[in-house]
């Protein structure tokens, strides 16, 4: 996936400063929080981004995030950065940012493997192994449901989608028989 220059920029800062502690994945989780938080409420966002609250009252609002979901200084340092710079609104492009590099640094991919109904946890582990053989990298793999697929699974690992669900062999199929 392509980012922002700016997200970029920020994640991979953020990145080198997490490397001095070794906190990337505590950073990360908190991150993700705050980028939900941000995303599901429109009045913080508008607060964050409006005229009309000083820098100071804007400081205090996020403090309170912080203390309620104990945020790393780290955390809470690059926040007020975003918020002093007016980058609060890409905090989504910058968290994905930095996961796809702490992803890259640390040899790990993210996967996902989509079925029809619920996989056991063998068969996700199977998939995992396979998935780590193929890419030589550690896979975090994410099972999702999607009845519609009918049957079968639909992995996706990066930008490559490997698509054996019944569904799409059914649409092959139906093409064939068009085409006849």
């Amino acid at each position: 996936m392509s980012y922002s220059p700016i997200a970029r920029r920020y994640a991979k800062a953020l990145i080198e400063l997490c490397a001095e502690s070794k906190n990337h994945a505590v950073i990360g989780k908190q991150l993700e929080t705050f980028a939900e938080t941000w995303k599901s409420s429109p009045e913080l966002q508008t607060i964050l981004q409006g005229s009309t609250a000083s820098l100071a009252d804007k400081k205090e609002i996020l403090g309170k995030i912080f203390a309620r979901h104990l945020f790393a200084p780290t955390t809470r340092n690059f926040l007020f950065v975003l918020l002093e710079g007016g980058r609060l609104t890409e905090i989504a492009e910058m968290v994905d940012a930095f996961n796809a590099m702490l992803d890259e640094q640390q040899l790990r991919v993210r996967a996902s493997v989509t079925s029809a109904v619920p996989l056991e946890k063998a068969d996700i582990q199977r998939i995992q192994a396979a998935l780590t053989r193929l890419t030589g990298k550690t896979v975090l793999l994410e099972a999702r449901v999607d009845p519609s697929i009918i049957g079968g699974v639909v992995t996706t690992v990066g930008n490559h989608v490997l698509d054996g669900s019944l569904r799409s062999q059914l649409a092959r199929l139906g093409e064939r028989l068009a085409e006849a």
